[in-house]
C-alpha cells in the first residue's frame, strides 16, 4: 500500500495526536547523551593517563648507584710473577707434566696396542646447544651453515636402573635435517645442578638386562630424532669402576654401530679422566671430545677459564699418544661472574660480560700474555665482582693450535653465549694477517638487540640503549693474537635487584581472584600466618570485588597483572598503558590503595628474548612500577600434581627468592594441596616468608579518582547486567528449545474428514498485476468439493490488476472483483469480509500459490465446532537468491515449527495472511478486523484467543509465497512486521502472564517479547561486547554462550527439516543466516521502537513483485 496517510485514519496504537511525545523525549535523550558523552570522555581520560605513583629511590637510582660505585673501584689487572694468576699457571704446568708421565706409562704397558677407530679427515665443527635458551636457538639458526654437528643437551641418566630424563627440542631436529647437520645429542648424568655418579655406576656395575634397557632407551631417542649418534659426558665417576665403565661403553658403542650411529665421549681435563681407559676405548669410540675450558670452575676462586699454558699443556698431553683425528677440541666462549667471597659464580654470555663492563664504566680490559684471557673487576651494592670471559681472540689463538696439532676438529661451547665475531673469524688466516677487512669484522663490537642481565634478583628495571664498542687487535712477539678493549658496547639490559637475604622468600599468586580457589588459598595463608602477594587480573577483580578487599584486609599485597591478561609482547603501546591504568584505577577504587607492583603475563613478557618484548617492561617502568619477575616457577598452571609442584620448588629454590603460583585460571586443587607443604618446606630450611610492599593511596580523593571509581562502578554494573543477561538468555533459549522440540514431536496430524462447507476466499490486491492471475488459477484448480467464491478487492491499483482479474472472472463465475479507492490493506480485507456470503473466510495474499489439496486440508478442521481459526503452511516459492533461501529456512524453523508446537497448547499467535481460514462468526465475536495496527492478522488472532476459540495449524495446507530477494526489500518488510508486532504486543499487553490465557499468556507472548523484541534489540550491545573482548581474551568466557545459541539454532533447524521432510543439510545455513539477520533485525526493531515512540504512522508499503514463484501442481 502507498506511504500516504489514509483519509479518515482512526487513532492507531502508539499514535500521538498532539505530537508532543517525541520532542520531549528527544530533548531528554539529547541532554542525557551529552552528559554521558562527557562523562565517558573523562573516564577514558583517566584510563589513558597513568595514575601518579612514586617509585622507590633505590629503583630510580639503581643504574646511577652502580656507576658511581664502579667509578670508585676501577678494574685491576696484574701480570707480576707473584700474582695469583702466575701461581695458577705454574700449578697447571706441573699438573700437566705429571699427567703426561702417567699417560705415557699407561701407553708403554699396554701391549700389544689395540687398533683405533679411524676418523674421517674432514674437519668437524661441533656446536653445543642449550635447551630453553632462545639465544642458543637463534645462534644455531644464523650459523647453521658454518657447523657440521650440533650437540643439544637432551638426555640425562636419573637413576641406576637405566631410566632417562629426556628433554628434546623438535625445532633442533628439524633444523638439523634441513641444513644437513649431524645431530649428536648429549647424554649426561647431571640432574638439575648436581652430578649423579651413582646413576652411571649402578648401570655399569649392574646386570646385563639393566645395561640393555639403558642402551635401548637411548636408541629410541636417537631414532626418533634421526640423530647421527650421541655424545656421552659422565662426570665425578669413581675410578674403582673403570673396567665396568669401559665394558659398558664398548657394549654401548657396538649397539650404536650396529644401528648406523656413532658414540663420542667427552673428556674433562683433570682427575675426571681417571675412569677412562683410552687405550681400550679408542677401538670403540668414534671421537673423543676434549672439554678444554673451565680451567677455573664456577665453584673455584676467580681465575682464567682457559689460559694459554693450561690449554696447550692439556692439548699436547691428550693428543700426544693418540690419533689426533680422533679428537675434537671443545673451545669455550662464555664468562663467569664471581662475587668475591661467594660460593658460586654465575655463568654469563659474552654480551653480558660486555654489558656489565659498560655499565660499570670499566676503562679497558686486555687479552694478552701470559694467559690470553680477559678479565675485569667491578663493585655492585658493596659486593666486589670478578669477571673472566673468553672471546674471539682467545678462540683464534686456541683454534690455531688445534689445527696445528691436526686434531679432527673443534667444538664451540656454547651457542648463545659466544662472541659472535667467532663466526666471522673462522676464515682468518692461521698467521693472523690483520688486514683492513679482518679488523673491521673483529675490532668493532656491535651493540646488538641481544638482551643482557645485570645484577641479582627478580625485581627488574630496563635500559633499552645500544651502542657499539671497540677493541684493538695486535700480534705480539710470540705470534699470539692480543686485544685491548677500549670501549665496551652497550646492549639492552635488564637490571636485577631484590635478591636480598638468601633465606628470605616471597609467595606470589597470579591471575586471581577466583571465587573457588582464592578463598581457600587465603584460608591456608591465614592459618599459617603468612603474607603473600596477589597479582590480580582486572577483569577478575572487577567481577569479585569482595575477594579483592579480603586480600587487602588480611594483610596481603596486591599487584597489577593487567586487565584482560593479554600477551603484552603482541600489544601496541597504548593497549599496554590502558591495561595497566585500568587495573591500577580499579585496584584504587576497590581498596583505597595504589600498587607499584607489576608482573606481566606469559613467559615472553617475564623472560624477554627479543627487543620488542622489553616494551611492556619499559612502559611499566616509565609509570614507576616495580616489575616483579620470578625465578621459582613450578608451573602449577599445568597441573603436574602436588608432589611435582613441591619438588620443582625444592629444585629451584636456590635460583631465586620469589615463588610463582596461581590462584585462578582453572582447576587449582593441586596448587591448594601443595601450598601447605611448600610453606612447611620453606620453614624447615629456616626461610622467612616475607611480603612485598604496596603503598597506600595518598589521602583525599582527587577528582580523577572519583571519576574513575564511578566509571568502574558503572562498568561493573553494566558488565554484571550483560553477564546476567547472557546467562538468563542462554537458559531461556535452551528451555524454549526443549519445549518446542517436545511439543513438535507430540504434534498429531488431524485425521482426514469429509468436509465440504461453502467458503469465501478474500484477496486484497494492490498493483499485483504480475502475480494475481497465477494465484487465482491455482485456487480455481482446487479439489475442494465445497462451494467457493473468490473475492478480489482491488485497493486502487495503478497497474493491470483489474484487467487480469476481469479476464478470469469472465470465464469463471466463482471470481468476483470489487474495486475501491486506495484505503489500505486492512480496509480492503474488511470490505471483503463484509461482502462474503459464506460462513468460512479464507485469507490469501495476492502472490500466494495454492496446491490442489491446499484448501481441502485447510478447511477440514472446521468439522470441529470448537475451532475458530486454522493456519496453513506458508513456504517460500522463489528460491533464486541466497536471501530467499534463508527466508525459506526461516519459514520452516521460525514460523511453521513454532505453529506445529504451539497447536498442542493452543497458543498460536498469528494466523498468517498468506494462507489461513477463520469462521466469519469468530471474526464478528472478535470485533472484526481492526485498523489500529499494522499487523491486522496478529491482532485478529489475539482477539480470537480472547474469545476462548481454538486455533490450529495444518502442515498439509501448503501454499507458496513470494519472499523479498534483496536485503533492502527484506529490511523494509521486516520493519513493517516488527512495528506491527510491537503494536499488537502493546495493545494486548494485558494478556501477558495472565492465567486466563494459559500457554498464550505464559509462553508464546512472553517468548515474542523476549526473543523477538528484547533479545534482538540488545544484540548489538552483546555483539559489541564480544568484538571489544577479542583483543583482551575475554571472548573465551563469551564463546560458550555463542556456541549454545548457535547450537540451539542448528538443532531446531535440523528438527524442522526432518519434520517437513526437507534436506537436512540446509539446516547449516542457519549459521551464516544469523550473520545477516542479526544486525538487520536489530535495525528493524530499533527503527520500530523509535517510530512507536515518535507516534508516527507507518503504512503497509508494497513489495515489488517479481512473479518468480513457479507454478506447482
Amino acid at each position: 500500500m502507498p506511504e500516504d496517510v489514509p483519509p479518515g485514519l482512526t487513532p492507531f496504537v502508539f499514535s500521538d495526536p498532539l505530537g508532543k511525545r517525541w520532542p520531549r523525549l528527544r530533548t531528554f535523550l539529547l541532554i542525557t547523551g551529552v552528559l554521558v558523552f562527557f562523562a565517558t570522555v573523562l573516564f577514558v581520560e583517566t584510563l589513558f593517563i597513568a595514575p601518579r605513583m612514586t617509585a622507590p629511590f633505590s629503583l630510580r637510582q639503581l643504574k646511577g648507584q652502580l656507576k658511581s660505585l664502579q667509578k670508585q673501584n676501577p678494574a685491576v689487572q696484574s701480570s707480576t710473577p707473584n700474582s695469583l694468576l702466575w701461581q695458577k699457571f705454574e700449578a697447571t704446568k706441573q699438573a700437566t707434566k705429571k699427567l703426561a708421565k702417567q699417560t705415557m706409562a699407561v701407553s708403554s704397558s699396554a701391549t700389544p696396542t689395540r687398533p683405533r677407530r679411524k676418523a674421517p679427515d674432514n674437519e668437524v665443527r661441533l656446536a653445543f646447544y642449550t635447551n630453553g635458551d632462545p639465544y642458543s636457538y637463534s645462534s644455531l639458526e644464523q650459523h647453521a651453515s658454518q657447523i657440521t654437528h650440533v650437540c643439544p643437551e637432551w638426555m640425562s641418566m636419573v637413576n641406576g636402573v637405566g631410566d632417562l630424563q629426556i628433554d628434546t627440542d623438535a625445532r633442533v631436529s628439524k633444523l638439523a635435517q634441513n641444513k644437513g647437520i649431524a645431530l649428536m645429542p648429549l647424554l649426561t648424568n647431571l640432574v638439575g645442578d648436581t652430578w649423579q655418579p651413582e646413576a652411571v655406576e649402578n648401570v655399569a656395575h649392574g646386570p646385563a638386562e639393566r645395561q640393555e634397557k639403558f642402551i635401548a632407551n637411548v636408541l629410541v631417542v636417537l631414532r626418533d630424532a634421526k640423530a647421527a649418534g650421541v655424545v656421552v659426558d659422565w662426570e665425578q665417576l669413581d675410578p674403582t669402576y673403570k673396567k665396568d665403565f669401559t665394558e659398558l661403553l664398548e657394549k654401548f658403542a657396538d649397539a650404536l654401530h650396529r644401528d648406523g650411529r656413532q658414540l663420542w665421549l667427552s673428556v674433562s681435563p683433570g682427575q675426571e679422566i681417571d675412569y677412562i681407559d683410552f687405550e681400550e676405548l679408542s677401538a670403540h669410540i668414534d671421537r673423543f671430545v676434549a672439554l678444554l675450558f673451565d680451567e677455573t670452575s664456577d665453584i673455584d676462586s676467580p681465575g682464567p677459564l682457559a689460559s694459554r699454558m693450561w690449554f696447550e699443556g692439556w692439548l699436547h698431553v691428550l693428543l700426544e699418544d693418540s690419533d689426533p683425528k680422533q679428537w675434537i677440541i671443545a673451545l669455550g666462549s662464555y664468562g663467569y661472574d664471581w662475587v668475591i667471597g661467594g660460593k658460586k659464580a654465575e655463568l654469563i654470555s659474552f654480551p653480558e660480560a660486555m654489558s656489565r663492563a659498560s655499565n660499570a664504566e670499566i676503562d679497558s680490559a686486555e687479552v694478552s700474555a701470559p694467559g690470553y684471557n680477559a678479565y675485569f673487576y667491578y663493585e655492585d651494592n658493596d659486593k666486589e665482582h670478578a669477571v673472566w670471559f673468553l672471546d674471539v681472540v682467545t678462540f683464534l689463538n686456541e683454534l690455531r693450535e688445534v689445527r696445528k696439532q691436526k686434531a679432527g676438529g673443534f667444538a664451540l661451547y656454547r651457542l648463545g653465549t659466544e662472541d659472535t665475531a667467532i663466526w666471522d673469524a673462522l676464515a682468518v688466516a692461521p698467521d693472523f694477517r690483520l688486514d683492513l677487512p679482518t679488523r673491521s669484522l673483529l675490532e668493532v663490537l656491535r651493540g646488538t638487540d641481544t638482551i643482557t642481565d645485570v645484577g641479582d634478583g627478580e625485581i627488574v628495571t630496563v635500559d633499552e640503549s645500544r651502542a657499539d664498542g671497540m677493541r684493538t687487535l695486535a700480534v705480539d712477539k710470540d705470534n699470539y693474537l692480543t686485544a685491548n678493549y677500549t670501549k665496551f658496547p652497550e646492549f639492552p639490559t635488564l637490571y636485577h635487584q631484590g635478591a636480598g637475604d638468601a633465606h628470605e622468600v616471597a609467595l606470589t599468586f597470579d591471575d586471581g581472584p577466583d571465587p573457588e580457589w582464592t578463598p581457600k588459598i587465603l584460608d591456608v595463608l591465614k592459618a599459617a600466618k603468612i603474607k603473600a602477594a596477589f597479582f590480580l587480573v582486572g577483569v577478575n577483580a572487577e567481577r569479585y570485588p569482595n575477594l579483592v578487599r579480603r586480600i587487602v584486609d588480611e594483610g596481603h599485597e596486591i599487584g597489577n597483572h593487567t586487565y584482560y591478561h593479554p600477551n603484552l609482547a603482541l600489544c601496541w603501546p597504548e593497549h599496554i598503558r590502558l591495561e595497566l591504568n585500568a587495573t591500577q584505577l580499579l585496584i584504587q577504587t576497590l581498596t583505597g590503595r595504589a600498587t607499584t607492583l607489576f608482573r606481566p603475563p606469559y613467559a615472553a613478557d617475564t623472560q624477554p628474548a627479543r627487543l620488542a618484548e622489553l616494551t611492556p617492561l619499559q612502559i611499566a617502568q616509565d609509570q614507576n612500577y616495580l616489575v616483579v619477575l620470578e625465578n621459582i616457577d613450578p608451573q602449577d598452571w599445568a597441573r603436574p600434581g602436588a608432589d611435582v609442584i613441591l619438588q620443582r620448588v625444592k629444585q629451584q629454590r636456590h635460583d631465586g627468592n620469589i615463588i610463582l603460583l596461581h590462584d585462578a585460571g582453572g582447576d587449582r586443587s593441586q596448587t591448594l594441596e601443595a601450598l601447605p607443604r611448600i610453606i612447611e618446606y620453606l620453614q624447615a630450611r629456616n626461610d622467612t616468608i616475607v611480603p612485598l610492599r604496596m603503598p597506600p593511596l595518598p589521602g583525599g580523593q582527587t577528582m580523577s579518582h572519583y571519576i574513575s571509581s564511578t566509571g568502574f562502578r558503572i562498568m561493573h554494573a553494566l558488565q554484571e547486567f550483560l553477564w546476567a543477561f547472557m546467562v538468563v538468555a542462554t537458559a531461556l533459549v535452551v528451555i524454549r528449545t526443549l519445549i518446542v522440540i517436545y511439543l513438535a514431536y507430540r504434534f498429531r496430524r488431524s485425521a482426514p474428514v469429509d468436509f465440504a462447507e461453502p467458503a469465501s476466499i478474500v484477496i486484497a490486491a494492490y498493483n499485483e498485476g504480475k502475480v494475481i492471475a497465477a494465484t487465482l488459477q491455482s485456487l480455481l484448480k482446487t479439489d475442494y468439493q465445497g462451494e467457493l467464491e473468490v473475492i478480489v478487492i482491488d485497493d486502487g491499483s495503478g497497474d493491470d490488476t483489474t484487467a487480469e482479474v476481469e479476464k478470469i472472472a469472465a470465464t469463471d463465475a466463482r471470481v468476483r472483483l470489487i474495486r475501491q479507492d486506495n484505503r489500505g490493506k486492512a480496509r480492503a480485507l474488511q470490505r471483503g469480509i463484509a461482502t462474503a456470503k459464506h460462513k468460512l473466510i479464507v485469507f490469501i495474499d495476492a502472490d500466494t500459490h495454492c496446491q490442489r489439496h491446499t484448501l481441502r486440508h485447510l478447511l477440514a478442521p472446521f468439522g470441529n465446532p470448537d475451532i475458530g481459526g486454522v493456519s496453513g503452511h506458508a513456504k517460500v516459492g522463489n528460491l533464486r537468491s541466497f536471501i530467499a533461501r534463508c527466508q525459506s529456512l526461516e519459514y520452516t524453523v521460525g514460523f511453521n515449527l513454532d505453529r506445529r508446537a504451539y497447536t498442542r497448547w493452543n497458543c498460536i499467535t498469528v494466523l498468517p495472511g498468506a494462507i489461513s481460514a477463520i469462521r466469519k462468526t469468530a471474526i464478528d465475536r472478535a470485533g472484526g478486523l481492526s485498523l489500529d495496527t499494522l499487523a491486522e492478522d496478529t491482532d485478529l488472532t489475539l482477539n480470537l484467543h480472547k474469545q476462548r476459540l481454538r486455533i490450529v495449524y495444518v502442515p498439509a495446507a501448503v501454499a507458496w509465497t513470494e519472499a523479498p530477494e534483496t536485503v533492502r526489500a527484506l529490511s523494509r518488510q521486516r520493519f513493517r512486521w516488527a512495528y506491527g508486532t510491537l503494536q499488537c504486543l502493546w495493545k494486548h499487553r494485558d494478556m501477558v502472564c495472565n492465567w486466563r490465557y494459559r500457554a498464550l499468556g505464559w509462553f508464546s507472548l512472553p517468548s515474542i517479547w523476549f526473543f523477538q523484541i528484547i533479545l534482538v534489540a540488545i544484540t548489538p550491545a552483546v555483539d559489541l561486547f564480544l568484538i571489544l573482548s577479542l583483543p583482551f581474551g575475554a571472548w573465551r568466557d563469551l564463546l560458550p554462550f555463542v556456541i549454545v545459541f548457535l547450537a540451539t539454532d542448528v538443532i531446531l533447524a535440523t528438527l524442522a527439516c526432518v519434520l517437513e521432510r526437507e534436506n537436512v543439510l540446509q539446516a547449516w545455513r542457519i549459521i551464516p543466516m544469523r550473520l545477516i539477520y542479526r544486525p538487520m533485525l536489530s535495525y528493524c526493531i530499533w527503527k520500530a521502537i523509535v517510530r512507536s515512540v515518535k507516534g508516527a504512522w507507518v503504512s503497509w508499503g508494497k513489495l515489488e513483485r517479481t512473479a518468480s514463484v513457479p507454478v506447482r501442481a
